[in-house]
Order: structure tokens, then sequence, then C-alpha cells
């Protein structure tokens, strides 16, 4: 076979990343996995393709690794293949009792010593080095989760995969066990004073947090809101970065109680001001419904000034998609602020794959009509 041992270790990457655990597999999902590992159809086929594809289930059939199953079909193809297959259960001799005594002064092992199986070479080493730093946690500062992950398993992502994750789960260990936080994402905003944040302005998009900011620092009372502090959302991605609120507010330190906190959270104004289409209406509603304690509610003026500014509805520039509970939360949204004729104006720019993007409403506009 055709470089041999790189189909060999394809193999086993498809074993641990895409079956996890499970036994029987698809010949069809087993050659997409090697076509997109290898870089498509092309680069397939110039390693070898199906002939090379053969080949290696022949070699781990032999093997006893893995079994046609009988029921299943032959494939079309020469030579031929059956369409399904099971990976045979390894002999593991599990870990020795002098490595179990060692590693159950620090560990919870009992998830494990029910399962022999999964007491590898490779998973005893990451608890050893897991047990060596629990021998000194009280000596140690405080590390960011990748900062530890780093540490510990010579790689800043592990303890964010699924497979760190669950190792921790087994264990009965938290992020906290090790002395490790994971830091929120830090989102862009700005605010004429950071002491006193009251009146937020949550903006999709950068030219409209830009035009915001400006007008703001301007002494101009955009939509007569008193907003002091603007907030860029980048997107979907404020829904993972808004949690950082809390630092800014100093809402997250250990001393603050939770009657303090509630009433910090009241006494804000948050408003959501995005492109008026299916996908920026998609994140206001994920931010609100992530955040309940938060409050946060659409800027509806802003949508009706998007209108008024605007000759006519633009084409959608991708088909969008449309989640119908979200249409229906902001249009009874909208409803109860009194907007009645432009929920009806978005209903029928959503039926018909119709926007309007933020862009519309510059520094200029804001001059014109705030000024």
């Amino acid at each position: 076979m055709k470089d041999e041992q790189k189909w060999i270790r394809l193999f086993e990457k498809y074993k641990k990343d895409e079956l996890a655990g499970r036994l029987r597999f698809q010949l069809a999902d087993f050659e997409n996995f090697i076509k997109a590992r290898l870089g498509g159809a092309t680069a397939y086929q110039a390693a070898g393709g199906y002939q090379n594809l053969y080949q290696l289930l022949k070699k781990m059939e032999i093997e006893e690794r893995i079994r046609a199953i009988k029921s299943s079909e032959f494939n079309q193809r020469q030579p031929r293949l059956k369409k399904r297959w099971t990976m045979l259960k390894e002999e593991v001799e599990g870990w020795s009792d002098k490595d179990i005594l060692q590693l159950s002064r620090q560990l919870d092992l009992s998830y494990f010593l029910k399962r022999p199986v999964q007491q590898t070479e490779e998973l005893k080493q990451k608890l050893f080095s897991l047990a060596d730093f629990l021998k000194t946690k009280s000596e140690r500062e405080s590390a960011s989760r990748e900062e530890r992950s780093l540490e510990l398993f010579a790689d800043e992502k592990f303890l964010s995969r699924t497979a760190g994750k669950k190792i921790l789960s087994n264990l009965n260990l938290s992020l906290a066990d090790l002395k490790a936080q994971q830091y929120n994402h830090l989102f862009v905003y700005w605010s004429v004073d950071p002491a006193q944040i009251n009146n937020i302005l949550v903006m999709e998009n950068h030219s409209a947090f830009i035009g915001a900011k400006k007008a703001l620092a301007a002494g101009i009372d955009i939509f007569a809101r008193d907003f002091d502090t603007v907030i860029y959302g980048q997107g979907k991605r404020i829904i993972r970065s808004f949690s950082f609120l809390e630092e800014l507010l100093g809402l997250e330190a250990v001393e603050v109680k939770t009657r303090q906190r509630q009433q910090r959270l009241e006494a804000l104004n948050i408003c959501y001001a995005g492109d008026l289409d299916p996908e920026g209406l998609a994140i206001y509603v994920a931010l609100r419904n992530k955040y309940p304690d938060f409050k946060i509610k659409l800027l509806g003026e802003y949508y009706q000034l998007l209108v008024e500014e605007s000759d006519n509805f633009y084409p959608c520039h991708k088909r969008q998609n449309k989640n119908q509970k979200v249409l229906a939360q902001v249009l009874t949204e909208f409803e109860e602020q009194g907007y009645n004729e432009l929920a009806a104006e978005l209903k029928q720019a959503w039926e018909n794959d119709l926007r309007l993007p933020q862009e519309l409403l510059t520094l200029e506009v804001y001059k014109k009509c705030f000024a």
C-alpha cells in the first residue's frame, strides 16, 4: 500500500475523533473523512484513492481490529467491500495497582475503575500530571484556563475541548480545582465615564458603533436616551462576550451580594440596535435569551428611523436563516412599544427577503435628527 503509515494514522484519527468510543461505522463515512483530511477528492485519488482504502480495511481485518458486518450489503465498486463495519474491542491491561494507589491519593478514580477499557497509558500520564499539580495546589497562583492547560497537558486548548472537559467531569474536578479560570471575551466599547455606566446602546456593526460613538462624544443625545456607553457587538460574537459587562460593572467580585447585583442590573437601561433583517434580529433574540437578568430591549425608534431614512428596502445578499420564533418575538416587542406600522413593514420585508442595513444611519443623520 502506498504511504501505508499515513493511511493507518488516518484510520486512528477517524477512530478517535469521529467514532469517539462507538464501534460501528459506515464505509462511506470513513471514505468521506479520509477525503476531507487529505484535502478533497483529487488529493484522495493522488494518495491512492479507493484501492488504498480497500487495502487498509483488509489489513485491519486480518489484524482483527475491524470486521465487516455480515448482514451488510456490498458496495458496487471493485474490489468489493461491505458497506458497514465494526471495530473489534481491543484487550486492555489497565493500570497497575501501584499506579492506581498513587493516583487515588489526589484523584477520584471511581469512574475509570469501573471502565478498564479506558485505562490507557496516554490517559494515565494526563492523570499523573493532574495529581502532581494538586499536591502543590495551595502554593500555586491562579491562571487562565489556557495557561493551566498548556502547563498540564502541553496543549493550551485541551481543557476547552470536549475531551478535556470530559476528563475533569469524570474525575469530579472543575477548573476552580485547578485554580484556573475561563476569562470572558472582551468587547469593544466607548463610555462617557466608565465609572458611571447606566444607559447602554449595543450596536451590531462596526460602522454603526463608530457613528453612534462620534455623535455621543459630540454631545448629541441620539434618540433622547442619555446613552453614556456604546458597545460594539461584532455580530454574533456579542452573545459570547456580553458577560464581560459584569466585570465592567464590578459585578463579578465575590463580595457583591445578590441583592446589590440585582439592584445594579435593574438600574441599567440596555438597548440593542442592528440590521433590520432575520439574522440581525436573531442575534438580538439570542442575546436577550442568554442574559435574561440584563433585561435588554430593542431600540424601536432606531429601527423606525432606519425605515424613514431609506427610500426602499434592500435585497438580502444571501439567503438568511429565518426563525419564525424570532420574527414573532420582535413583532410583539415592536407592537408593545407602539410601532405597529414598523412591525408590518418588518413582516413584509421578512417574507420578501428584504433588509435595511445599519449603515443607513450615519453621523450626518444623527446631526440632522437630534442635534
